[in-house]
């Protein structure tokens, strides 16, 4: 009987059977992987980036009267002047902006208590 060329190379089976395991577990972990992330991007498109209209409608609401003209809340009485916002902090700073203010503001808190 012919001996060494047509024995089986045990070595090199083994070797090739762990590296394609290796490569195949890689390949389905990146897959998973992949699948996972695409998931959840288009889960993101779906319900997470789509505005809520009630919420949308109450911003630009919000937006609207915090930077509205210059009026009076009941023209008639004319008791509450309404401004917008940055005329509103600027009337503050320019009432509370000086060195004294932090102490007049704290005085009557300490009395309260």
């Amino acid at each position: 009987m012919p001996s060494g060329s047509h024995d089986i190379n045990v070595k090199l089976l083994t070797l090739m059977g762990i590296i394609s395991t290796i490569l195949v577990i890689a390949l389905v972990v990146a897959t998973q992987a992949w699948f996972r992330y695409e998931f959840q991007q288009e889960n993101q498109r779906k319900f997470v980036d789509v505005p809520f209209p009630e919420l949308v409608a109450l911003q630009e609401s919000q937006s609207s009267a915090l930077n509205a003209e210059r009026h009076y809340a009941d023209p008639v009485e004319k008791d509450r002047l309404v401004i917008p916002i940055g005329e509103a902090m600027d009337e503050v700073v320019r009432k509370y902006g000086h060195a004294g203010a932090e102490a007049q503001v704290r005085a009557p808190l300490a009395q309260d208590q």
